[in-house]
């Protein structure tokens, strides 16, 4: 060996410095930032020290073998070698485990300890930087935000470091296809975007080893051809589209999902052959996936979505109203649906499913509770839920009851509302009852026309005979759905002198109504128009539908009033059983249903007298007397939980005139009080002139978004009032969305699944962009991609294997 004593010593030579001169050992975070780093390195000595590799022909030799294990699909990963003799623990402790040399390869350490999501599982960059993205399970925390994938963003995209507000911006067109990863704000790695390799990226080491790397990607060069074919098979103008064009895996998973989601697709379909093709044909590149993936993204993703939607309602100022409804599938299992109503910020009436499960046998008033209790729990709006519509079962009012006091509302107690199709419902089916015969005999005229082919045949012909125009044909009913029943009398109405001779016709047609029956089926079809009227109304979700309650209601009460005084024994004995049932629940209802009113500024509390003295006449004053004190018990609720500026400043105004030689107090709490009532927000809305009720194009929600600042206790009072569904029909309707879901061919779908599918579509429905919310709700469902696929790299196996290490 040559002697050293002539040559001068490195300064950083730590293996021949003298005890006097003795470097400290570097932190461990530095150790292994070092050693992760990129480059022509080797690990020798027993001692597991790391020394430099100086040699030029092994760095030609390395770069040769690189060239060639870029053109094959399972690359071998190799440890990276220090540039520098570091004498630290653990090295020799990774350096020694085969394994983890595989693991702790691609890994960026960051300045806490974190670990890069290249092996934890973190989601492919996103296109929007406002998508949030959650880690695996967590489901009860709330989401943190998301990262952009541009290098001159102001947040990471892979490292999980807090990086500066302001990074370096990245000039070099590398970046096109590079994803940076962040430490302490510095660009340290750099992982392609088509094979996810990552390589080093700090300052020294240059971008000439990714430049190679891209030149032979296969994956980026199958995309490149791919996109040279389809310029040159397209015209000019659609060359420049594709120009700007990339692929990305993220985005058209997502898309995936949001087409089988939203058409209530088999999880199967995208093993279909012709799926299959068709993708394949659009893009070569597209990857195949199995219904087992497919169901698991679609899961990840609704429970992502929750977790967002739970954020949300914990960042908004307004109170939720709540229907409920119950529905047994052709599983014979009874499931129950939750639906929350709201106004936002924008003051734009909002639907949201929240819950779709099994209820658990007997549907009890405990066993909904218990459903009621743990979703409202889930959701933190224990202390924000001002209304609950249910139907009239007894077993709902008990509920309530139940629930009542697990609430911490602090305002007003919770309303409880019956749901106003329902009453609807019992009135007109009471009716129909004293009529059923009538109802009957065109009935059964409708299943004889429509039995055989020959009498449609030769009903049309007397029909051409007797010169009646009318493209729609007598439709037949539901016998338990009178609206139903109402579409056929409707249709049938103008065939009548059809059925008549159809009667003379055919000796077989023995159902033939008589004169008078047809003029009580006209009687019974202008009456149910009202009702059905009354009830498309009353079931928008889109729309307040709590100020319009009480004037279809009254339009009800007219039409009852007008048909009670009818010369017809039959009507009039359907008329009037309708009336007992109507005013039932006009009793229990009226005081809810006035509220609103009052807080449309077209009517206020002056049509409330006015209706009420033409409902109850000498009696009306006790009823307005009720309704003024609920309208000002919920307005001090409100005034004492928000304060009440206006009533404060009279109060002190008030205290200040009074002369301190004197204890009044009896009397200044008198005047005070009077003055308070006199000059409260309340008051000063309802003696301020009535907006024109004649504007069809009113805006009720605007009107109160722009009167905001001028009544900020009275305006946030509306907004929870107008928010009130006045029906259960939005939980009804997503029975029907069940019921194509959970069809003959997909009994065996988990109840869990069902209820992904059932409110992961309402929301993508209800949010407009799908493109959008399905980035937005996929983030978790991509990290277990992305980390099983990492993984089957690390250990060269094939992509199929990502099943078995998932099951682990």
């Amino acid at each position: 060996m040559a002697s050293t004593a002539g040559r001068p010593r490195p300064a950083n030579d730590v293996a021949t410095a003298s005890p006097t001169t003795r470097v400290p050992p570097p932190p461990v975070i530095t150790t292994l930032a070092l050693f992760l780093s990129h480059g022509n390195r080797e690990i020798g000595g027993c001692s597991g020290s790391l020394h430099l590799a100086n040699s030029s022909a092994k760095k030609r030799k390395k770069i040769s073998e690189m060239s060639q294990q870029k053109k094959s699909a399972t690359k071998r990963f190799k440890p990276p070698m220090a540039t520098k003799p570091i004498r630290s623990p653990v090295v020799p402790m990774v350096a020694r485990s085969a394994m983890m040399r595989l693991v702790v390869s691609p890994v960026v350490m960051g300045a806490r300890g974190s670990v890069s999501p290249a092996v934890t599982g973190s989601p492919m960059p996103t296109r929007s930087p406002t998508l949030p993205a959650t880690s695996p399970g967590a489901e009860e925390r709330s989401i943190s935000p998301a990262m952009s994938p541009s290098p001159t963003r102001a947040a990471d995209p892979i490292s999980h470091d807090q990086a500066p507000s302001k990074l370096r911006k990245l000039r070099s067109a590398i970046w096109n296809d590079m994803d940076p990863i962040y430490e302490a704000g510095k660009v340290v790695k750099g992982r392609c975007k088509h094979c996810y390799e990552v390589f080093s990226a700090a300052r020294n080491s240059r971008t000439n080893h990714m430049h190679r790397h891209l030149s032979v990607c296969e994956p980026r060069l199958r995309m490149h051809e791919m996109l040279e074919k389809l310029q040159s098979s397209v015209l000019p103008t659609e060359a420049a589209v594709l120009s700007n064009w990339k692929y990305d895996r993220y985005i058209t998973r997502c898309e995936l999902v949001g087409m089988i989601v939203l058409h209530e697709l088999p999880f199967s379909f995208v093993e279909y052959e012709g799926f299959r093709r068709y993708s394949a044909s659009l893009n070569p590149l597209a990857e195949t996936v199995s219904r087992t993936t497919i169901k698991e993204n679609c899961l990840e993703a609704y429970k992502n979505q929750r977790v967002v939607l739970r954020d949300t309602f914990g960042g908004m100022n307004c109170r939720f109203s709540l229907t409920a409804d119950l529905w047994t599938s052709n599983q014979n299992i009874g499931y129950i649906c939750i639906t929350c109503h709201y106004i936002d910020n924008e003051w734009k009436v909002q639907k949201k499913i929240i819950k779709f499960c099994v209820i658990k046998t007997p549907h009890d008033a405990f066993n909904i509770y218990t459903v009621m209790q743990k979703t409202i729990r889930f959701f933190n709006i224990e202390d924000k839920l001002f209304s609950i519509t249910l139907d009239n079962a007894g077993v709902n009012k008990s509920m309530i009851d139940c629930l009542q006091p697990s609430l911490l509302t602090c305002i007003v107690m919770v309303i409880y509302s019956i749901c106003a199709c329902h009453v609807l419902n019992l009135i007109v089916k009471d009716g129909l009852l004293e009529i059923d015969d009538e109802v009957y005999g065109i009935r059964e005229s409708v299943k004889f026309l429509r039995s055989s082919q020959s009498r449609k045949e030769k009903f049309e012909e007397i029909i051409e005979e007797l010169g009646i125009h009318c493209g729609r044909r007598p439709s037949l009913d539901v016998a338990t759905r009178w609206n139903s029943t109402c579409d056929m009398l409707e249709s049938a109405l103008p065939f009548k002198d059809a059925f008549h001779e159809l009667g003379q016709r055919d000796h077989n047609y023995m159902h033939c109504p008589s004169t008078d029956g047809w003029k009580k089926a006209e009687v019974v079809c202008s009456l149910l128009k009202v009702f059905k009227k009354a009830t498309e109304v009353l079931s928008g979700s889109k729309y307040p539908t709590s100020n319009l309650y009480f004037h279809e209601i009254w339009s009800v009460r007219q039409v009852l009033e007008e048909e009670a005084s009818s010369t017809n024994s039959t009507t009039a004995a359907m008329v009037l059983e309708m009336k007992s049932k109507f005013q039932k629940y006009w009793d229990i209802s009226y005081l809810t249903n006035c509220i609103p009113v009052i807080l449309d500024p077209r009517f206020k509390f002056g049509f409330i007298e006015f209706r009420l003295q033409q409902a109850y006449g000498n009696h009306a004053g006790v009823h307005i007397a009720k309704v003024d004190k609920a309208i000002r018990s919920l307005f001090s609720g409100y005034s004492s939980h928000m304060g009440d500026t206006f009533s404060s400043s009279t109060q002190e105004n008030q205290q200040a005139a009074v002369p301190k030689s004197h204890s009044w107090s009896d009397w200044r709490q008198h005047t005070s009080g009077r003055s308070n009532r006199g000059t409260s927000e309340l008051d000063k809305y309802l003696q301020e002139d009535l907006f024109p009720c004649d504007d069809d194009d009113f805006d009720i929600l605007h009107w109160w978004k722009m009167h905001t600042t001028k009544y900020p206790t009275v305006s946030c009072m509306a907004r929870d009032v107008l928010a009130v569904p006045t029906s259960t029909v939005a939980s009804e309707s997503a029975f029907s969305t069940s019921g194509r879901i959970i069809n003959d061919y997909r009994t065996r779908l988990a109840s869990n699944t069902v209820e992904a599918l059932v409110c992961f579509q309402d929301w993508l429905r209800s949010a407009g962009c799908t493109s959008l919310i399905s980035l937005h709700a996929m983030c978790l469902g991509f990290r277990r991609i992305q980390r099983t696929y990492l993984t089957c790299i690390f250990l060269q196996r094939p992509a199929g294997a990502g099943r078995e290490l998932r099951k682990g």
